[in-house]
């Protein structure tokens, strides 16, 4: 409860960020995640480094690329999401990266309350060891149930099927990238990636879900 307020307050400020930034224009939307790539990409860089030093084995060839450079799989994801938005007949679609972006807060947020009041089956996840069932369940369901809404009552962005199939998927994908960042954290032997974000660590630590979505993501709106 004690980092409650600053939690809270930081959330706002970044769920403000992003979605002004999509919402305003190109230059914005670009230049935003231009400065939050930089950032996650510097802050995974510390976290091999020190993998890097304390890991004899992190070099081997039987040790997968995303795991030896995380600054490459942190590169590759946020190019992949800010593709999504030009992909449409026009030059410049806020409203698809917008909705993706809402979708995983919503499975991330609620993920997290009915893990914390509900949550008694493990995973068994390793690198994550405090999800539950209860908690993904409850964020799958409540992703799916704001696409269909989505759908019908606020704009029709992607056709039903798509919508709907980022709705089911956005959480399971939501949770690699999660499982990802915790396992390279875990092997650098800290808590966070960064400082920069109160409450919440840093922007690697905020944008992993995001991160394990933007393939999926992309491969639904392009097909």
């Amino acid at each position: 409860m004690i980092n409650f307020l600053p939690r809270l307050i930081t959330g706002i400020f970044y769920i403000l960020l992003i979605s002004g930034s999509i919402i305003y224009g190109i230059e914005s939307f670009i230049l935003v995640f231009f400065i939050l790539t930089s950032i996650a990409v510097y802050e995974s860089h510390l976290l091999w480094g020190k993998i890097k030093s304390t890991n004899s084995n992190y070099n081997s060839p039987n040790q997968s690329l995303i795991y030896r450079l995380p600054q490459y799989f942190v590169i590759q994801s946020m190019i992949l999401l800010v593709l999504i938005p030009f992909t449409f007949d026009d030059l410049y679609n806020p409203f698809s990266i917008l909705l993706i972006f809402i979708l995983i807060w919503i499975s991330d947020t609620m993920s997290y309350f009915f893990g914390s009041y509900f949550g008694k089956t493990k995973m068994k996840i390793k690198a994550s060891p405090n999800k539950t069932w209860e908690g993904f369940i409850g964020g799958l369901l409540c992703s799916v149930i704001f696409s269909i809404i989505s759908f019908n009552y606020i704009q029709e962005i992607y056709p039903f099927w798509k919508t709907i199939s980022l709705g089911l998927l956005i959480p399971v994908f939501g949770l690699f990238g999660d499982i990802y960042q915790s396992k390279i954290k875990r092997m650098a032997g800290v808590k966070d990636s960064g400082y920069i974000l109160p409450g919440h660590g840093g922007i690697f630590d905020r944008l992993d879900s995001a991160m394990g979505v933007s393939y999926i993501a992309l491969v639904i709106t392009l097909i």
